[in-house]
């Protein structure tokens, strides 16, 4: 899938994050994100360093979704993904090294990996909720 350019511009702008994720009772959980990093076109890892439901939920249900919006509230996107937890691999090392750059003394407990599957507009006015990119879910 291709992230519309300004959605995935905003995310490597890396404001705060709210990565949402669900139980299979169907009960939500939000959090705010710091460590997140493009990993392909449309592949998103987010860093652990505190997690625990969030872990539990993603390898419950492997379902996400999260939004940012810019300092000005002037964009905002909401993305919605599949997602899978990794404590090793190529995407861990990838995000291991990107928070040594900010924390060179601690590694990441693991990371969440999202394929984004859509991509929606929600920004205030006529167009929040269009779907910009994908499929509708």
């Amino acid at each position: 899938m291709k992230i519309p350019e300004q959605a995935r511009a905003l995310v490597e702008k890396r404001p705060l994050m709210y990565l949402a994720t669900v139980d299979p009772a169907g009960w939500p959980n939000v959090v705010p994100m710091l460590q997140y990093w493009w990993y392909s076109e449309a592949v998103l890892l987010v860093g652990d360093v505190f997690m625990k439901k969030t872990v539990e939920n993603v390898e419950a249900t492997g379902l996400v979704s999260f939004s940012l919006t810019g300092p000005e509230g002037t964009e905002s996107y909401k993305f919605k993904g599949r997602a899978a937890y990794r404590t090793e691999g190529a995407e861990y090392d990838f995000a291991n090294a990107r928070f040594h750059e900010k924390k060179p003394e601690k590694d990441l407990k693991g990371c969440v990996v999202v394929e984004v599957v859509a991509v929606y507009d929600a920004k205030r006015g006529k167009t929040a909720g269009d779907l910009l990119a994908g499929e509708r879910v």
